[in-house]
């Protein structure tokens, strides 16, 4: 099943979001890289690549407002391993609930980032 790495300046919306998530896709496996050491707002790359270290699949990031997306883009650059991971610019909470059904239904990253992007673009 493909994972999903929320990356968010609050730690806080992320571990609301997967909590929402786990209502409709139990299943899928939700990756919080949000946030900064002690709670602080921001973004870090170095949660971003633990993140990448714990999927257990293919997976497909989202995130929401600038430097999250900066530093999701510079962890893919810096990505060495052997899963897919595919960065996709929509909506965090919505395409977050879309990519959470879809890959609960099964469906790959291609088809999932094809749903996105149909939806969001």
């Amino acid at each position: 099943m493909v994972n999903l790495i929320l990356v968010s300046h609050s730690e806080k919306l992320v571990d609301g979001l997967k909590e929402l998530l786990a209502e409709m896709a139990s299943d899928v496996e939700i990756h919080n890289a949000a946030g900064l050491e002690g709670g602080k707002i921001g973004t870090d790359v170095s949660r971003i690549e633990e993140a990448f270290s714990s999927i257990t699949d293919d997976a497909i990031i989202l995130t929401d407002i600038g430097s999250a997306t900066m530093n999701a883009e510079m962890a893919l650059e810096l990505y060495t391993g052997d899963r897919t991971i595919q960065f996709v610019d929509v909506p965090l909470v919505e395409g977050a609930f879309l990519a959470a059904v879809q890959s609960g239904q099964g469906q790959s990253v291609e088809k999932i980032v094809k749903a996105l992007e149909g939806e969001f673009s």
